[in-house]
């Protein structure tokens, strides 16, 4: 992995809990749910438009453009957003999760930040971590409730973007994790397909002998 090596993370970390993504309706006075209120409540910001990136949120998210790492964990310690997003998409853990800044991406995580949302290179965090090949922040995306089966823009979940990057290491860490070596992308090819179209014989041995099925090569 590019980059000063990391330290491996351990299960007991509070960060690494997965998000809590449910949202309950608010009950009303009568401790019933009142659901004329709650659709008010919920299409009010379709209607508006999502709201203005703060000052301190545009900062966090310029320095993680330009790499100022230890700017961007001051920034969030102080509470910018998280789950910030500008004009193009960009957003905090899509940014730091490609550059493999794992303490960052923990401290992101502890305050509540998202997961699974597409960066605008297309990728998931998750995606972007193992198409560069950043072991350490594939280990603590999944061990934190990332989902290892989502597909990108272009249709690849993670353990086929590793295998078309060659990172033949991040795909035995993501079988490992228990990704499964069958999984299939949207055009229902396995990993041991796509890597194949892409001539990447040491991901395709690796998968040949960890189990992978040679006879039902092509779309499923």
């Amino acid at each position: 992995m590019a980059g000063t090596a990391q330290a491996d993370i351990g299960d007991g970390d509070p960060a690494l809990r997965p998000l809590q993504r449910a949202v309950q309706p608010p009950a009303a006075r009568s401790g019933a749910p009142d659901p004329v209120a709650w659709e008010r409540q919920t299409r009010a910001p379709d209607r508006l438009g999502p709201p203005p990136v703060r000052t301190i949120d545009r900062a966090l998210l310029d320095d993680l453009r330009s790499g100022r790492w230890a700017d961007a964990m001051q920034r969030v310690k102080t509470g910018a957003a998280v789950n910030a997003l500008d004009a193009q998409g960009r957003h905090p853990v899509a940014l730091a999760a490609a550059a493999g800044q794992d303490e960052l991406l923990r401290e992101m995580l502890r305050r509540g930040a998202e997961l699974d949302r597409l960066g605008d290179d297309g990728f998931t965090p998750l995606g972007a971590a193992a198409w560069r090949g950043h072991r350490s922040t594939v280990r603590l995306l999944v061990r934190a409730g990332a989902d290892a089966a989502a597909w990108g823009h272009n249709g690849q979940p993670p353990l086929h973007l590793a295998a078309l990057a060659g990172q033949a290491a991040l795909v035995r860490d993501l079988l490992a994790l228990g990704v499964p070596i069958e999984q299939l992308n949207r055009a229902r090819e396995s990993a041991l397909d796509v890597a194949a179209a892409a001539s990447q014989d040491a991901v395709m041995d690796l998968l040949i002998q960890g189990g992978a099925d040679m006879t039902r090569a092509g779309r499923r």
